[in-house]
């Protein structure tokens, strides 16, 4: 039986930086660590020990320099090559240049988890252009993560596809592992790979060999439960884990350290007070990403709430 290479994704900063002293100035976020200069050290340290953890994949830290968040175009452009600049020194630091690959960040313009909340077309496909264009020198492979519908992942696709980087799209799912907006994780792939395919054939163009810049679909800031029936949902439908492997698009998932009955799943406009409270231990979450392993998932990590330490317990669980 072949031996499949997992990679182990460490992927929401916010939680973590939070917990390594960052404060939260003028509801920055995240994006806190790169607009503060004396506060960058903490993000270069804690992608550091993602890696030094046993991720080989790390996110850029520029998830929350959005429109939504109040940023403007100028800072978008700046702030983002410099989490990409972060990122690649990180990894460097942490010596692991041949073993870590940077997913650079395309995240939801407005309000996450709000599919119903949406940004100007024309708007939404010139910012993701302009996160691509400063994190393309420094990022190994473009992730649209943490996209609410399919139509919010079809429109981070569409703006890179000219800049001829792989990309990963990542939905965040409901309570009932569908998208947050409702839509079957089952017809948002098919109809994914259809859209990626014909925008290929539209764009001739191949990177290493392959048409389709799609590499990956994978779930994240989601229970773990919901990610198990996402991933199960794909698996049990005929013909398309076929039609992934022939496209060479790798199927994972980096969910949330919450349980299900932290009614964090719910489509609200933010995570209910004290969900992130309901801990699962590194034992349980382990257990979730070695099943998404059996279920087809190459990729596996965490999102929000995942330390170093849960990625290092992840990656001894996965290793063949």
């Amino acid at each position: 039986m072949e031996t499949k290479t997992v990679d182990i994704l460490a992927g929401g900063l916010m939680h973590e930086l939070f917990r390594r002293g960052l404060p939260n100035d003028r509801n920055m976020l995240s994006a806190s660590a790169l607009v503060t200069p004396s506060r960058r050290g903490i993000l270069l340290r804690a992608h550091e020990n993602f890696m030094e953890a046993g991720a080989t994949m790390i996110v850029t830290n520029n998830y929350y320099v959005t429109p939504g968040v109040g940023f403007t175009p100028d800072e978008i452009r700046e702030y983002s090559r410099l989490a990409g600049e972060i990122a690649v020194e990180a990894r460097e630091r942490a010596n692991r240049k041949n073993s870590t690959q940077i997913c650079g960040s395309l995240p939801p313009l407005m309000p996450s988890f709000r599919s119903d909340r949406t940004i100007d077309r024309q708007e939404g496909l010139d910012t993701y252009l302009a996160i691509g264009e400063a994190l393309l020198p420094s990022v190994d492979v473009f992730m649209a993560e943490t996209m609410s519908s399919l139509a919010e992942a079809k429109l981070a696709y569409e703006a890179v596809e000219s800049l001829q980087k792989p990309v990963m799209v990542s939905f965040a799912l409901n309570s009932t592992g569908q998208l947050r907006s409702g839509e079957s994780v089952v017809e948002s792939v098919l109809k994914l790979i259809e859209f990626c395919t014909h925008h290929a054939e539209l764009t001739p163009g191949e990177i290493g060999g392959k048409s389709n810049l799609l590499c990956g679909i994978l779930f994240n800031c989601s229970q773990p439960e919901d990610i198990t029936k996402a991933l199960k949902g794909i698996k049990e439908t005929p013909g398309l884990v076929d039609e992934l492997k022939s496209k060479e698009i790798r199927l994972g998932g980096y969910g949330d350290r919450i349980s299900s009955t932290s009614k964090a799943g719910a489509m609200e406009e933010s995570l209910v007070p004290g969900a992130l409270q309901s801990v699962m231990d590194m034992e349980v979450y382990s257990k979730f990403a070695s099943c998404w392993v059996e279920d087809g998932a190459e990729i596996v990590g965490g999102c929000c709430g995942i330390p170093p330490e849960y990625i290092g317990h992840i990656a001894e669980a996965v290793a063949p």
